[in-house]
């Protein structure tokens, strides 16, 4: 029996890989790339798992006790930051994001004198340090991939209502495996007799990342489908377009880009309309983001200013603060994405 199902992890650990390479290629942008990142970190978890329960290990020592420990402390990291990008189709990394990456790299400094060691002289320490030395590594493995299960749960509830449909299944799906895997992980390192149990919560979890991963990478639009289906939040057509009409008049009109505070939300209560609607009418009807959608309105604002002689002695950056940018640098990015030219060019080319 352990044989057939340490063969299914074999089969899942190599399948996920390649999965993790197929999205990788298949399918653009840093979402994607870290969502790739997170099945490849799981697949060579498993096979290190197969590796390190086998009699592989005292053919191949100098290979032991390298991965499994360390490489646990980035699955939250990755998995936190694959869903900001998707959550925030403009989140740009900055260095204070890097400080997600420290307990990755204290615990490889912390275990540098283990990994120093050669392979017979590692195996060794490990089994009679398992308890002392060990075990507080994987209490903190777990207890970090459930704290980051928690806040990547509260970070999609704070989004939930401005995500349309097929967003919406997909935050779940995702949301509810990590939680409940992270759960059984941290009650396996505390209860858990020996490796073989162990097993069970590698076929699990594989199980589930595998068929999602295999899913998606046939078929893109299968969230799309779900969602149609399942979901009481979709819109009739016509429903869409009135929304659409709704945004439209609110930005020409009333001019609500114009506020620097302005998100989904507050844009929601003033068209009263549903967050995700608004947001479903975007993606489907359209096909713009919500970010786009004011930025375009506050760079064509600012298109008037600049050919207007009366704001002539205005500066650049006061034109950016006068159409609803916070600061310079966010309107000449914005600028030059819809114009394919700075501000200043533009103005010589036009007056």
């Amino acid at each position: 029996m352990t044989t057939g199902l340490r063969l299914l992890l074999l089969f899942y650990a190599l399948a996920t890989i390649f999965i993790s390479g197929g999205l990788f290629f298949k399918r653009a942008g840093l979402s994607y790339t870290l969502l790739s990142l997170f099945g490849l970190i799981f697949g060579l978890e498993m096979l290190d798992f197969l590796f390190s329960t086998s009699k592989m290990v005292f053919i191949h020592p100098e290979w032991y006790g390298y991965y499994h420990i360390p490489m646990g402390f980035l699955y939250g990291p990755v998995l936190w930051f694959h869903f900001q990008c998707f959550l925030k189709p403009d989140f740009k990394f900055k260095w204070i994001h890097s400080l997600h990456l420290l307990p990755f790299l204290a615990v490889v400094i912390s275990l540098l004198d283990i990994f120093l060691m050669t392979g017979n002289e590692r195996i060794q320490y490990v089994s009679i340090h398992f308890l002392d030395r060990m075990m507080p590594y994987n209490y903190a493995r777990s207890w970090l991939i459930l704290a980051y299960g928690a806040a990547i749960v509260y970070l999609v509830y704070r989004h939930f209502s401005s995500l349309a449909g097929k967003k919406r299944v997909y935050a779940i799906a995702i949301c509810a495996i990590y939680f409940l895997t992270a759960v059984l992980l941290s009650w396996l390192v505390g209860y858990a007799s020996g490796w073989r149990q162990f097993i069970y919560y590698y076929l699990l979890v594989s199980t589930m990342v595998f068929l999602i991963g295999y899913t998606l990478y046939r078929d893109p639009r299968f969230l799309d489908q779900i969602a149609r289906k399942y979901l009481h939040s979709a819109l009739a057509k016509g429903d869409m377009e009135k929304i659409a009409e709704k945004v439209r008049v609110s930005l020409k009109d009333e001019k609500l880009f114009l506020r620097k505070d302005l998100t989904l939300r507050k844009l929601s209560e003033e068209i009263e309309e549903k967050p995700h609607k608004i947001s479903q009418t975007l993606s489907e009807l359209m096909k713009e983001s919500f970010s786009d959608l004011i930025n375009r309105a506050r760079v064509d604002h600012a298109k008037e200013m600049l050919l207007d002689p009366s704001f002539n002695h205005y500066k650049i950056e006061a034109i950016a603060l006068e159409s609803g940018f916070n600061n310079k640098v966010t309107f000449h990015k914005a600028f030059q994405k819809f114009e394919s030219m700075t501000p200043a060019t533009y103005k010589s080319q036009h007056t």
